[in-house]
């Protein structure tokens, strides 16, 4: 069992967060408590993170995961753009969804700066390090060992998307709405291009801030947090079309800049 953790890593940790995730969200499937209560299946890549860890290496592995989680003295600049840059994306989708179809984007609607915090602390919470500990955590530094840093986010985007697909089932859910209105592949694809494009710049947050967890989960959490903020679901399909393509384009630009090898200025 170790052997095959350790030659295939993400596989490992995707087939075991599929196996605990239904087991974390069968409450909100049942209907005994609210949908809002699907965010604790997020904490099935973390919990599969850690389960894999212990095949393969025991004790020593599940530290070093854990030591992963307590990387804060990254320089106040990696803070910043791990909590402040995603909310770029967010903003230039909106504006380019307006110009595309002629309206006004309309921020008019939007709360106060500091409304966003309590899902900011939320989603970095649940999202962030109820995923990070797996995929950036665990899987990243393995998959690492043996490809290039793009190759080995791209390996994890994938798995990463095709995690999601439970969510596109749920009825209510912003992922089973757009299924319904453009159909399941079209929306899934383009989720899973979101998906790939955000663990590019996910593996470059790790890399350049000493391989932390917590940095990747801040990164992980203010995404959603901001677009959730601006409003990217509740603003229609042009939108939200709008919001993969900016991320794909900043993903290159990122693997342009800072190299596919490492995806960091860095390290070697």
């Amino acid at each position: 069992m170790s052997g095959f953790v350790k030659k295939h890593p993400a596989l490992s940790l995707f087939l075991v967060a599929v196996a605990l995730g239904p087991a974390l969200v069968a409450p909100v499937l049942a209907g005994w408590v609210s949908p809002k209560f699907l965010q604790l299946g997020a904490l099935s890549a973390s919990l599969a993170g850690f389960a894999v860890a212990v095949v393969e290496g025991g004790a020593a592995s599940v530290r070093e995961l854990l030591r992963r989680g307590r990387i804060w003295r990254v320089g106040i600049r990696w803070w910043l753009v791990a909590g402040l840059f995603p909310l770029a994306p967010a903003f230039a989708a909106s504006v380019l969804a307006a110009a595309y179809t002629n309206q006004p984007a309309e921020w008019s609607s939007l709360g106060p700066w500091y409304s966003v915090i309590p899902s900011l602390l939320l989603l970095i919470t649940f999202a962030g390090l109820g995923e990070e500990f797996g995929w950036r955590g665990f899987a990243f530094p393995r998959l690492r060992a043996r490809h290039h840093a793009l190759v080995a986010a791209l390996i994890i985007g994938g798995f990463h998307a095709l995690w999601h697909i439970p969510l596109f089932l749920v009825k209510g859910e912003a992922y089973n709405t757009l299924a319904g209105q453009i159909g399941f592949l079209p929306a899934f694809l383009g989720y899973a291009c979101l998906v790939v494009a955000l663990s590019v710049q996910l593996a470059w947050i790790f890399a350049n801030a000493r391989g932390s967890v917590l940095l990747a989960a801040v990164y992980h959490g203010a995404g959603n947090a901001w677009a959730g903020y601006v409003g990217i679901d509740r603003s229609g399909l042009t939108a939200q079309i709008a919001f993969v393509a900016v991320h794909v384009v900043v993903a290159m630009l990122l693997a342009g800049f800072y190299g596919p090898r490492t995806l960091s200025r860095a390290q070697p």
